[in-house]
């Protein structure tokens, strides 16, 4: 019995040092690396601090040893934020989960030795606008509600606005900025008042497609019209095909198409020898659009628009009518 034991324990020291040798060899276990920013949110990093050491003396270096961190837990949808940190300074850079080409970054440059701050956003091409931000808030209020009232092309912040700031032309403690982009112009004026008091004016024009309108947005980002009637505008082809592709975008969250590639090949493909209506293609990145249509008055035509992505397996087809109406069938 004693012979026995003194076997069982011999076999257990040696599975033990077995064990031991196999966990020696295998080394310590890999902690899973770090999730790192995507280019685009340290490009919106890097713009923003351009802009600071353009406009401000105390400034981060250019050649700063930046520490990143994501700042968002895992597994909150719908944003995200990531920070940065120097030698003092502190950057973070948030945003809402979008197409690259559609996204804004809020960028925030602090230093708290200094009691430096500053707030700006990055759009997607990586320009940096100098208006205030609350003024951008009223500005795309304004563009949200006419998107939405109207159906006009997709004025979402994913497009490359240039930005001019206006001249008071004498009137004092009025600031007026104008953005433009793909035809479409936006001009935004407002009182130097205290931010809860402010009321912004807006103006969005496109003369291509006839459209006018103007409005107030106060500081709740309330929005109203001015002038009482919706400006009487009736959609010509191409704009019709803009507003079937916003209206793609604002349900199936595609972007019609790259906003650094607005410009779409067209083709008549109307059969020889038809008369009385006309269809024409249009093609942008994979995206194709078909619109069809009678020839009758503008204020009553209604168009024909189908809509396909190949690379997406995706197909849509409806109508748009004279005043920007979309019907999906």
């Amino acid at each position: 019995m004693v012979r026995d034991k003194t076997a069982w324990f011999s076999v257990l020291i040696a599975v033990l040092i077995l064990s031991l040798v196999s966990c020696a060899e295998l080394g310590p276990l890999e902690e899973p690396a770090a999730p790192e920013a995507s280019p685009q949110i340290v490009e919106a990093r890097d713009a923003a601090l351009t802009y600071v050491r353009e406009h401000f003396e105390d400034a981060p270096a250019e050649s700063l040893p930046w520490v990143e961190k994501r700042l968002t837990p895992e597994g909150v949808p719908g944003g995200a934020t990531w920070g940065y940190t120097a030698e003092g300074w502190m950057v973070t850079v948030s945003y809402a989960v979008l197409p690259p080409e559609w996204t804004v970054y809020r960028v925030a440059v602090s230093k708290e030795a200094t009691g430096f701050q500053w707030e700006g956003r990055v759009d997607a091409s990586g320009r940096v606008p100098e208006g205030p931000e609350h003024m951008l808030v009223a500005r795309d209020a304004a563009l949200g509600f006419v998107t939405e009232q109207y159906a006009q092309r997709g004025l979402g912040s994913g497009l490359a606005w240039q930005e001019e700031r206006l001249a008071s032309k004498g009137i004092v403690g009025v600031e007026s900025y104008q953005y433009t982009a793909g035809g479409w112009m936006v001009t935004v004026s407002y009182p130097v008042l205290a931010l809860e008091q402010t009321v912004y004016e807006v103006s969005v024009v496109n003369q291509s497609a006839g459209f006018h309108w103007e409005g107030e947005v106060d500081a709740q980002g309330t929005v109203v019209q001015l002038g009482g009637d919706a400006p009487e505008v009736f959609l010509d082809k191409v704009a019709a095909r803009d507003a079937a592709m916003n209206y793609i975008y604002l349900h199936y969250h595609y972007p019609p198409i790259d906003v650094k590639a607005v410009e779409w090949e067209e083709e008549d493909i109307t059969p020889e020898g038809l008369v009385g209506s006309a269809t024409f293609r249009y093609t942008v990145q994979s995206w194709v659009a078909e619109v069809s249509y009678p020839i009758v008055a503008p204020e009553a035509t209604i168009y024909e628009v189908k809509v396909m992505n190949e690379n997406l397996g995706f197909e849509w087809q409806g109508t748009v009518d004279a005043e920007g109406v979309v019907t999906e069938e």
